[in-house]
């Protein structure tokens, strides 16, 4: 979905340009879009100022000649966003009521980009993951968190382990979700700062992140089935808890 110039990238598909254009933090350089979607992306809608360039389809599709993308006639040149540390998240945080997911040497990244559009629908504060597993330029990741990268926290660390040691130093409850735990999400009693963290579908938790969980849960679901794809379990994961907070 992007493709880098220097500090610039490629930014494609309707959901993820208006988004990005919602975005405060976010500098659009310029759009490039066919005639037909003009009427969406009208410069006397947006609060920045932003250079339009139209183009028919086969010029964009050039654009993205090496790329296995679905482009919907819109591309945009756009700045990176620096991403926040952890230390200076839970600065802002202090004291406040937000849940956040980490993911544990989660690599896909479509996947990633997938977890963190349904973290965006259930309006978790933050996701955490490995930096070297974080590719601020991965096309795939941006197409599959259809414009929710522009509305999640992203914190990448160097190590997990560390992250959840800090978190739980600043009253946080850590939930990992394990299949083969022995407490259930549905019996949990949350607090108001709550962490799940997932691992990878081959190898789940590692040992050192499991052992800095409060808690290892899991999600029920049926015995011929041996798991879920990360990304679902992610996704039903958040469901059932914010259920579970009205609930309570």
């Amino acid at each position: 979905m992007l493709l880098f110039l220097d500090l610039k990238e490629r930014d494609f598909g309707k959901h993820a340009v208006l988004s990005a254009i919602k975005n405060p933090k976010r500098k659009i350089n310029k759009l490039i879009i066919t005639e037909e979607n003009e009427k969406d992306f009208n410069p006397k809608n947006f609060n920045k100022k932003i250079i339009i360039e139209i183009k028919d389809k086969k010029e964009i599709d050039k654009i993205f000649i090496n790329e296995s993308i679905v482009h919907q006639g819109i591309a945009a040149e756009i700045e990176s966003i620096p991403a926040i540390e952890l230390k200076e998240y839970l600065k802002i945080k202090i004291n406040s009521k937000n849940t956040l997911v980490v993911l544990d040497d989660i690599t896909d990244q479509r996947n990633i980009g997938s977890i963190i559009r349904s973290c965006s629908a259930f309006n978790i504060d933050a996701v955490i993951l490995l930096e070297k597993n974080y590719n601020p330029k991965n096309k795939m990741m941006y197409k599959s968190a259809s414009g929710a990268m522009e509305m999640v926290n992203i914190i990448p660390v160097s190590n997990i382990t560390n992250a959840l040691e800090l978190l739980k130093k600043n009253n946080y409850w850590v939930y990992g979700l394990d299949g083969n735990a022995k407490e259930n999400i549905e019996d949990q009693k949350w607090s108001n700062q709550n962490v799940f963290v997932f691992g990878s579908e081959g190898d789940g938790l590692r040992r050192l992140v499991k052992e800095n969980c409060d808690h290892l849960i899991k999600i029920q679901i049926n015995k011929e089935i041996e798991s879920l794809n990360v990304s679902n379990a992610v996704s039903v994961t958040l469901g059932i808890f914010r259920l579970l907070q009205k609930k309570n």
